[in-house]
């Protein structure tokens, strides 16, 4: 008897002992067919492997074996001084198995589950001294996945390595299975259609550490069956009970239970984390590892038995548990310096994970930086290299790899490159702020470093570096006279960012070197006056997706406030920066990460000294206005930023006239507070189409005004939107110490500031965490993991076609508990919506200090008029500065900058492109060009 045949016999028998006699499927049934036989050569009597190398330079290899007179595949791996798996796989778009499981998937909701098996014969026939026994394993991946409705692994990656198969050294193949791996029973529940995958990937890894010698396993008659009996039975389980939190961490929790009873036999039990199937385990195991989760958040656990027949029980009694605080891998050093915090992200960079295959060019190429794992590098930049982006600022990524290590190409490599850059048009474009700036920097190093290198309009050499060079000083000139339209931008503020220290580090041109060190000079003069001791305190420009909305020590972007972060420093350690520390359980999408290329050690820019200086201020108290005179695609449009800084908090809003063909990625109300929990962050938004809640907003519906420490804001539908909700999102990770409602307000204590939210309209609480599809609130949004919150969050929605609310903070040295600020907002403000339904949807509102705040909606598309209100006055917003902080000044299309702390003051003058430094004590002046 083969292999496949003693495993068939296993299956057969399994069944066989789960149903009583008088219910066995007959003698003349057939067995349970091998749905992958259909999809792939499983015995591989062919002579040729199904499976692809995912890695040519992990040091795998996989060859046909002959054992006992029977085909097999032996997967191995080498050391190669990379230190990576050698992972081999077969990824298929049609075939018997797909189309089973989604068949399942199609069944209406509610409809029983039905489990599968994945079963193969296995030896190991080389035993290396160092293997590495994680990387030792068999999965299945679905494509389409959102790790909700569909799983991404239904079949981990769990470590085969304590099988019996694999400790045997018999030198035969034995079956490994279900029983040997619990995990490779899976369980497919029926959704209705709303998700179904596209792909299935069977794959096999082999790894062995660096020096060790050849790891190797040999497989054969690889085979995923149904599992279940012909048993007719309509009697339930009982439902569980006893249901208990075993143990937990900071992205698991264990769970128990007492076993369920049925009338023949309990075959396995599903748990459920907030309403979603998340687990199945056999019916003789009576606990669960829930895995995946994020840090620091409640969820609520039930369990369902079920039978052969399919039947279910009554779920259990809920469970509510927690998991523990987020810990990170490597925290940056604490208080560290700007080199320690500096070297720390070089570091990171070089560690980005290839979770989900290669990763950018960042990683690579700090390696070869430091001359680290050289040829393994140089393979994967070289492929890089082959491939076209849409994106400009890849092609800028691209350029700086090249101008940093390109001195290790090889021809062959350097021809690549050349081809890479050929096959771009360097010409102006109607595009985002960064990537027009990407485009036209990038063209301007081909054109220096590639002379003799035509872009696709035939230009080359002097040509590009000319019309790339009027093209950036143009945006350049714009962006220090109107403000920079991606302001505060997680993403995108970065990218252009990116290209200007790319000119400043490798420009022939001084004059151009001069004028983009300025613009770069003052973005961080911004960036260090919006640092409050660890968070940006700001509203912020084309902000999209919750990841965009998340800044502060426990997570943050690879952005412009993670190179904050290395100069200005923080009240406690940075834990995590990038998607490589990302504890969400979303996509994992690290090819906008190039902040780490910058923190390279051959950088010549530095910020300014004063600029320093004020970021690292920790008792910065004001209120600050700023313009933005520009929108994201280079066209005039004005921007009002109103801020209001304690020391520990501070609450930022902006409204937008004059509006043109501008992006809904805005966060317009931000409030942020120092905080020892993740996400210290309170926003508003309104629906969008199908974006993500809590994400897209459009300023043309929602009309926004600020006074100190007071916010309100009015609504009005648009008429084309597919619902018409504000959305207040509170977070739930702990940054909130205490939250209750009081007379329509919701109050909560943070523990350095209060505040309290008031909808004009009735309002709905739901809860939502990463794990939940992202249209688990917000219906129509998209369910994909990119979409996914990144944080939990309780969620105040307000639906109505015409709306408004309120918003008050206060520092917490003003009342002496939550009770007491409650007690205020009560006694002392008033809110009248008596007009919040007209056409123009009005609200009038008595603040917590005194003023009568008075807004009225109004146009987007025009000038500012007297709607905006403050004591009957109208906020004369046309008067707003491009600066004005404390140690911020620039007047509205301004041509001199000026900054200035503690007795020392910097003026940039863009007309001349000079910059003057005075040191006020001493009376000395000195200017000169940079």
């Amino acid at each position: 008897m083969n292999i496949l045949t003693r495993m068939v016999a296993c299956l057969c028998a399994t069944v066989l002992m789960a149903a009583p006699a008088t219910a066995a499927r007959a003698a003349d049934d057939p067995p349970p067919a091998n749905l992958l036989a259909a999809d792939m050569d499983t015995g591989f009597d062919g002579g040729t492997s199904p499976l692809t190398a995912a890695n040519p330079a992990s040091g795998g290899t996989q060859q046909i074996v002959d054992v006992g007179g029977d085909n097999a595949l032996e997967l191995r791996d080498a050391s190669q001084g990379s230190n990576l798996s050698s992972y081999f796989y077969r990824r298929w778009s049609t075939g018997t198995l797909k189309d089973r499981i989604n068949e399942i998937y199609q069944r209406p909701t509610g409809s029983p589950a039905q489990q599968f098996v994945l079963r193969y014969g296995l030896r190991r026939s080389a035993a290396s001294d160092k293997l590495v026994a994680k990387d030792i394993y068999a999965q299945i991946q679905f494509g389409n996945f959102d790790n909700n409705l569909v799983p991404r692994f239904p079949v981990p990656a769990v470590s085969l390595t304590t099988t019996s198969a694999y400790t045997d050294t018999s030198g035969g193949l034995s079956p490994v299975d279900d029983t040997d791996i619990a995990q490779y029973r899976f369980t497919i529940v029926p959704n209705g259609g709303r998700r179904l995958i596209s792909t299935v990937e069977l794959g096999f890894s082999v790894r062995v550490d660096t020096g060790g010698t050849d790891e190797a396993i040999t497989v054969d008659d690889l085979g995923v069956y149904e599992a279940g009996g012909g048993v007719t039975d309509t009697e339930p389980p009982t439902a569980p009970t006893g249901l208990t939190r075993a143990a937990g961490s900071a992205d698991g929790i264990s769970l128990g239970w007492t076993a369920s009873t049925d009338n023949l036999g309990v075959t396995g039990y599903d748990v459920f984390r907030d309403g979603y199937q998340v687990a199945s385990v056999g019916g003789s195991t009576t606990s669960a590892v829930i895995g995946g989760l994020m840090p620091a958040t409640h969820y609520t656990f039930t369990v369902r038995a079920r039978d052969a027949s399919g039947n279910v029980s009554p779920t259990s009694v809920p469970l509510d548990a927690s998991t523990g605080p987020y810990v990170p891998e490597k925290p940056a050093p604490y208080p560290g310096t700007q080199q320690s915090r500096t070297q720390w992200l070089w570091d990171k960079t070089k560690a980005m994970k290839e979770e989900s295959g290669a990763v950018n060019v960042a990683a690579y190429t700090a390696q070869l930086a430091d001359h680290e794992n050289t040829a393994v590098n140089l393979a994967k930049l070289d492929a890089q290299f082959q491939s076209y982006d849409y994106e400009q600022y890849k092609t800028m990524a691209k350029m700086y790899s090249y101008l940093m290590v390109g001195d290790q190409f090889d021809a062959a490599m350097l021809a690549h490159v050349r081809g890479y850059f050929a096959s771009y048009a360097y010409q102006k474009l109607p595009q985002t702020e960064n990537l027009r700036m990407s485009n036209y920097a990038t063209g301007y190093l081909v054109g220096q470093y590639f002379p003799d290198l035509a872009d696709l309009n035939g230009n080359s050499g002097a040509q590009l570096k000319a019309a790339n060079k009027a093209n950036i000083l143009e945006m350049v000139d714009a962006g220090v006279r109107r403000g920079w339209a991606e302001y505060q931008s997680p993403e995108y503020t970065f990218m252009t960012y990116f290209c200007l220290n790319a000119l400043y580090q490798w420009a022939d041109d001084d004059g151009l070197r001069r004028q983009v060190k300025m613009a770069m000079d003052v973005m961080w003069f911004e960036w260090a006056n919006d640092w409050i001791d660890g968070y940006m305190i700001s509203s912020e420009s084309r902000a999209k997706g919750d990841l965009s909305a998340v800044n502060d020590p426990t997570w943050r972007p690879a952005d412009h406030s993670t190179l904050a972060w290395t100069y200005f420093g923080a009240h406690r350690a940075q834990s995590g920066v990038g998607e490589s520390d990302n504890p969400a359980p979303s996509a994992y999408r690290p090819n906008l990460e190039y902040a780490g290329l910058v923190a390279w050690p051959g950088t010549t820019y530095t910020p300014p000294a004063l600029a320093v200086k004020i970021g690292r201020k920790t008792d910065k108290s004001y209120t600050s206005r700023k313009a933005n005179l520009q929108n994201s695609g280079g066209h005039a449009m004005d921007i009002y930023r109103t801020t209001y800084v304690r020391p520990t908090w501070g609450l930022g809003t902006e409204v937008q006239y004059r509006r043109v063909d501008n992006w809904i990625e805005d966060l317009p109300v931000v409030l942020r507070w120092r905080s020892d929990a993740a996400n210290p962050l309170f926003r508003l938004s309104t629906d969008q189409g199908n974006a993500p809640i809590g994400t897209y907003d459009q300023p043309a519906d929602q009309r926004v005004m600020q006074d100190g420490p007071t916010a309100v804001g009015v609504y009005r539908s648009s008429g084309d939107q597919t619902s018409n909700y504000l959305n207040a999102l509170f977070p739930a990770n702990g940054s909130i110490r205490e939250r209750r409602a009081v007379d329509g307000w919701t109050v909560a204590d943070t523990g350095t500031m209060y505040f309290a939210f008031k909808p004009a309209k009735p309002g709905t609480w739901y809860h939502q965490t990463p794990n939940d599809p992202a249209d688990k609130v917000k219906t129509t949004a998209q369910n994909h993991p990119t979409a996914m919150l990144s944080y939990s969050y309780d969620i105040l929605r307000s639906q109505a076609d015409r709306n408004g609310w309120v918003l008050e903070t206060a520092d917490a040295s003003a009342y002496p508990d939550l009770d007491a600020f409650a007690q205020a907002l009560t006694s002392t403000t008033s809110l009248d919506v008596s007009h919040i339904d007209d056409p123009a949807p009005r609200l009038v509102y008595h603040s917590l200090k005194g003023d009568d705040l008075d807004i009225t909606f109004d146009s987007a598309a025009d000038a500012p008029g007297p709607t905006h209100l403050v004591n009957g006055t109208p906020i004369d917003y046309d008067a707003y500065p491009l600066f004005d902080t404390p140690w911020l000044h620039q007047g509205e299309l301004g041509s001199r900058f000026t900054a200035s702390a503690d007795g020392e003051t910097v003026v940039y003058d863009f007309d001349r492109w000079m910059v003057k430094a005075r040191h006020d004590r001493e009376g000395e002046e000195a200017s000169g060009r940079r």
